[in-house]
């Protein structure tokens, strides 16, 4: 089959278009899923270019969001079957190969049948960026009705996601973006937002809880901005993030605050390779689709690639101002 390999880290120049084994079902609860897209994250590029998560493994292949048909199915397969068009989450560490190939073998825990009113490109660009805000706002953030929440980087996609999941669950939100592509998205969502590049931004910010300060911030940029968040939560309140803290972070102002500090990383149930979480985080996505299919939730698909183009879209990710997610076309 054909897959995007490289072969060391680097940058998107050391990926190419290559020919691989076709994946052999080795475990019982094994699915062979053919690929028709493929979403693609930041942290594809962060993985391609050696910066974290799992070292020297031995499958180079990016990407963890996919859609395909089901092709075969292992003996323990209880849920799936051969011809159902499938989304997941899955792959693309370096422990396992990506969905940036032709072919992708997934655990049954992470797959979710896809309705037919979703394209392949909507349930290609949805799971990862839906699970980290899913998590991020209540599994760890514990969002509840009438919080005033605050979504740093929210024309991002994860941040387009927090935006429309909190304001469904009637939760008074904040986005705050930094380009004139992340101002038409927020228009675009109906949501409320700072442009902080205003002159006026710190004091519009405060002036959305009438000085009171929010019940939950989400960064999801980190450095500088995880250092914000702690002046931007009430006396109590909750910061989560989808970085790792500064080094030399002073965690005094946090203390005074009383602030709850949590950490997400959706690809934990992956990286222990738990069935129990995937199979939880594929409820999640089903969720999602659903949403997308009742016409509840957008996902803001900006442009469709070929797989042979995977090293434009992994500049076009570091080069940053987008306006919505990028996929890729997997050809039969």
């Amino acid at each position: 089959m054909q897959a995007i390999l490289f072969n060391e880290p680097g940058s998107a120049d050391v990926l190419y278009l290559g020919e691989c084994p076709d994946p052999v079902i080795r475990e019982p609860d094994e699915v062979r899923v053919r690929l028709l897209a493929a979403g693609v994250n930041p942290v594809d590029t962060k993985v391609r270019a050696g910066g974290m998560l799992v070292e020297g493994a031995p499958h180079n292949t990016p990407g963890c969001d996919g859609v395909g048909v089901v092709e075969a199915c292992g003996d323990a397969v209880k849920h799936v079957r051969p011809g159902q068009r499938v989304a997941f989450c899955f792959g693309g560490t370096g422990a396992d190969p990506g969905t940036c190939a032709e072919q992708a073998l997934v655990p049954e825990a992470a797959l979710v049948p896809v309705p037919d009113g979703v394209s392949d490109a909507e349930a290609a660009a949805l799971p990862l960026a839906w699970i980290t805000a899913r998590e991020a706002l209540f599994d760890r953030g514990g969002l509840q009705k009438g919080d005033y929440v605050l979504v740093h980087a929210a024309s991002g996609g994860v941040g387009q996601m927090a935006v429309q999941l909190a304001r469904a669950a009637g939760a008074r939100v904040l986005g705050l973006v930094r380009s004139d592509a992340g101002v038409e998205v927020m228009h675009a969502l109906g949501a409320d937002h700072v442009d902080i590049r205003s002159d006026r931004a710190a004091t519009d910010i405060a002036a959305f809880t009438d000085g009171r300060y929010f019940d939950l911030v989400l960064d999801t940029v980190g450095g500088d901005t995880f250092v914000e968040g702690l002046g931007q939560i009430r006396f109590g309140g909750r910061l989560v993030t989808l970085l790792a803290p500064p080094d030399g972070m002073d965690w005094n102002p946090a203390r005074l605050q009383n602030a709850a500090i949590h950490l997400e990383l959706m690809l934990t149930p992956m990286l222990q390779r738990s069935r129990t979480g995937l199979a939880r985080q594929a409820k999640v996505v089903a969720d999602g689709l659903a949403r997308l299919a009742a016409g509840t939730l957008e996902v803001n698909v900006e442009d469709v690639l070929p797989l042979a183009q995977t090293a434009e879209a992994h500049r076009r990710i570091e080069a940053g101002g987008r306006r919505g997610k990028l996929v890729l076309r997997i050809p039969d």
